[in-house]
């Protein structure tokens, strides 16, 4: 079976003997990261991290709980939510709180398959992988048309679909559920807490979204009151790369429902029907907050064809590091479109989005911390599909000083460019 290679894979640990590319090194924390997310009131992280992918692995450490955190922006996201814990303790000692979680407690708020109460699921401690990236074989399983529409209108009869393994989520994650079928005014309590605490009202972070769960359910079930004092919210240093903005606060504003029918209007105007668009909404790693995020990011690439291609790609991500890896790619693409030369058409092309120029001129973007010349991005700088009058790497971290060089040997110009989110 033909092995997918990834995007750049940057498998740092490359083999010993395998003197044409760069050996294995260690990495230090303060190599990818300013001092404010790496050390700060509230947390520690370790300073020996490994790099997977073109991510480094980051470990935090807080009286709060113990996380990873694979790449820079997903660190500033966990080390941004910390503030949120203190808020949130402050207001678990109030009597208000007490009594509300009592009248909670009697008449639990159930979601689509768990109870608000109960923490949320968890999986620490196991290997995750980037399937898009790092290659999907192995990972593919078929699976019946999950609706009978699917099978009448968007396939061949008797034509299996066919869906992705779920990939571990890192230490202190929660592992991914549908918010759709949460009760409308429990979710408007949380979405209300969330905005005052300034967090993700979907966050993946398993602790800090089981105590948002039991103060919206203690504000839902128990009367608490939302405007109950809790302070100013001190949150670190922010990153343009987090999801842009708007996404969060549509996601404040707006249900689930009402917000992925929102989001299926704008795809509608892009002309982006049916099943792709179906299987993005099933797909429980993009959570309400960056289904928008990646819908307001092909809208800003209005003009370019391509973008039902990237949806259907979309809806294969296995884990959030993939579907924030399609946002960002988008994100830098549609960067590149508004300062350098519009952006004319979209493809996905095995495992990167490629993007193309009036001219002919082809775009990779490459949202990833780090590349190092290994075997996997030689394969990638060698492939014969990526074709360009010029050809660009847009890569949001850096390259090593040989990447640089063998890239360019082999037509690549490789641009490091920070990722900027349109606000």
């Amino acid at each position: 079976m033909k092995h997918i290679v990834a995007v750049l894979a940057f498998s740092i640990a490359a083999s010993a003997g395998a003197q044409q590319y760069e050996s294995a090194r260690d990495f230090k924390a303060s190599q990818f990261a300013p001092a404010a997310l790496l050390n700060g009131p509230l947390h520690t992280v370790d300073e020996n991290v490994s790099v997977e992918l073109g991510l480094p692995r980051f470990t935090i450490r807080s009286k709060h709980g113990t996380w990873e955190a694979r790449g820079v922006e997903m660190l500033a996201i966990r080390v941004s939510e910390l503030p949120a814990f203190v808020q949130l303790d402050s207001v678990s000692r109030t009597d208000e709180f007490t009594k509300a979680a009592a009248k909670a407690l009697a008449a639990p708020v159930q979601t689509v398959g768990q109870f608000i109460q109960d923490p949320v699921e968890t999986t620490g401690n196991m290997v995750s992988g980037l399937g898009i990236m790092a290659g999907r074989v192995g990972r593919i399983v078929g699976s019946a048309a999950t609706r009978v529409g699917d099978m009448a209108s968007d396939a061949d009869p008797g034509k299996k679909g066919v869906a992705l393994n779920r990939v571990a989520p890192e230490a202190g994650t929660a592992q991914p559920r549908l918010f759709t079928g949460d009760p409308l005014g429990y979710n408007a309590a949380r979405r209300e807490w969330a905005k005052r605490l300034n967090i993700d009202p979907y966050t993946s972070n398993a602790a800090l979204a089981d105590k948002l769960g039991r103060v919206a359910s203690a504000s839902f079930a128990g009367s608490l009151p939302v405007d109950l004092a809790i302070g100013a919210v001190s949150t670190p240093l922010q990153y343009a790369n987090e999801t842009n903005s708007t996404a969060q606060l549509q996601a404040y504003q707006l249900s689930p429902i009402d917000l992925e029918k929102a989001n299926e209007r704008k795809l509608t105007a892009m002309g982006i029907e049916g099943l792709p668009v179906r299987t993005l909404f099933r797909n429980r790693y993009f959570s309400p907050t960056l289904q928008t995020a990646l819908v307001l990011a092909l809208e800003s690439l209005r003009g370019a064809s391509g973008r039902g291609e990237i949806v259907a790609f979309a809806g294969r991500a296995a884990s959030e590091i993939e579907a924030r890896y399609v946002i960002n790619s988008l994100v830098m693409v549609a960067q590149y479109s508004r300062s350098v030369a519009p952006i004319t058409a979209l493809r996905s092309a095995e495992n990167v989005i490629a993007a193309q120029t009036r001219d002919g001129k082809l775009v990779v973007p490459a949202p990833l911390d780090y590349i190092a010349w290994v075997q996997p991005a030689e394969d990638f700088a060698r492939r014969t599909d990526l074709k360009g009058s010029e050809r660009s790497l847009l890569l949001s971290g850096t390259a090593s000083k040989r990447a640089k060089q063998e890239l360019s040997a082999r037509g690549w110009r490789v641009n490091e460019t920070p990722i900027v989110a349109a606000r």
